[in-house]
């Protein structure tokens, strides 16, 4: 902006006709003058002075950066969300998933029934919103069937885990072994470096499920069956097996979200393991009749799994991936709730330990995913609009 002197001297220089003005006061005149003529030789100065000012101004509610910056906000929050309703909601299927093959039910059977309703629900909105489902290279035909094949070994691992291993119990050998194994290869495959609020969360997490692992190895519920020791630890290998089957699995998902709309990988994904589990069924099973109340159980555990993927998708598409599997660690409380509802496994000190440091993780992840990136983005994007060269903010601090 010009100072008052110079800009005396400016109207001093611009009277149209007339004597040189020879005291302040004519000029001061001589200001007012060119203000009523709108000359843009006084107002440049100004608009380019109001720049620094905007920045620091409230923007109008139609600017359309505040209004891009609401919906990222808005869609980490949904992240953050969904990731917790797909752990709460994949609790409930652990429990269920025993109850039923304590009556009959094999693993192929639960697989089957699962991803049918899964790919009933996804086919009905890919015809809804006629969704192009033809892939354009060969190596997204590779990642697709990966896919498929993958979801149908890493349930079928993880169901017949419930059948050996106490359910919950199983899952809390899941978890932690598919926070190391996401860690692991996401930073191989889509170099995602887990950030240290995330590390610390995941700890945490890992410190929790550990605890309620061992209670589960001395609390022998009335419903165990083949609970000896062999069973129980081909339960824990099968878990483990599961977890890292799972971990490739999300990995994978995330690099494919990228390049291709989430209701094809959905469709291709649960058309190939549906058909899998299909011909499995109909070679190993016998049991096909279920009294009501198992059928409800069965009915539960598909809508609750079917549930959870829609959430899982959700929330990889808008959370980092470490961070997200963090957040999925929610399952154990549910899990334990069900168990202890559905089939006697009362809940032992070790277990509240464990669910409390379960609760520290999540919340420390929960509050870096929801506040503190924002806050940092927030500020990074403030320093560019002042044109300062600065460095992007460390991502492991």
């Amino acid at each position: 902006m010009t100072t008052f002197l110079e800009a005396v001297n400016d109207a001093y220089h611009f009277l149209p006709t007339g004597p040189r003005l020879g005291n302040v006061t004519e000029a001061l005149h001589g200001m007012s003058f060119l203000q009523q003529q709108k000359m843009p030789a006084m107002t440049s100065g100004i608009d380019e002075s109001g720049k620094l000012d905007k920045l620091f101004q409230d923007q109008d509610s139609e600017d359309p950066e505040k209004d891009i910056d609401s919906r990222l906000r808005f869609k980490n929050y949904w992240g953050v969300a969904a990731c917790l309703a797909y752990g709460l909601a994949s609790g409930l299927v652990p429990a269920t998933s025993r109850y039923v093959q304590d009556r009959g039910y094999t693993a192929y059977q639960m697989n089957f029934f699962n991803d049918l309703l899964l790919l009933s629900a996804i086919l009905c909105v890919a015809a809804y919103h006629r969704t192009n489902l033809l892939t354009t290279n060969y190596k997204q035909v590779f990642r697709l069937t990966f896919n498929g094949v993958g979801r149908f070994l890493g349930i079928l691992c993880q169901v017949s885990a419930y059948r050996y291993a106490p359910p919950a119990n199983a899952e809390t050998v899941i978890n932690p072994s598919s926070i190391v194994f996401v860690a692991i290869l996401s930073c191989i495959f889509i170099k995602e470096i887990p950030t240290r609020p995330t590390m610390f969360g995941s700890l945490w997490c890992i410190a929790g499920v550990a605890l309620l692992g061992y209670s589960g190895i001395s609390n022998k519920g009335p419903s165990t069956v083949d609970s000896d020791n062999v069973n129980v630890a081909l339960g824990i290998v099968l878990a483990i097996i599961a977890g890292l089957i799972f971990a490739m699995l999300t990995v994978n998902i995330k690099i494919l979200l990228d390049s291709t709309p989430k209701t094809m990988v959905m469709t291709y994904t649960y058309s190939i393991a549906t058909v899998s589990a299909g011909v499995a069924t109909l070679f190993t099973s016998q049991t096909w009749y279920l009294e009501s109340t198992t059928a409800a159980v069965l009915f539960a555990n598909c809508v609750s799994r079917c549930a959870g993927i829609c959430f899982l998708y959700a929330g990889l598409k808008l959370v980092e991936v470490n961070a997200a599997y963090a957040l999925f660690q929610t399952n154990a409380f549910s899990a334990y709730a069900l168990q202890w509802i559905l089939l006697g496994f009362a809940p032992t000190t070790f277990d509240g330990f464990g669910l409390t440091c379960i609760l520290i993780g999540t919340f420390s992840v929960v509050v870096w995913e929801a506040v503190v990136r924002k806050k940092k983005e927030k500020h990074g994007k403030f320093m560019k609009q002042l044109d300062f060269d600065v460095t992007p903010p460390n991502n492991n601090t």
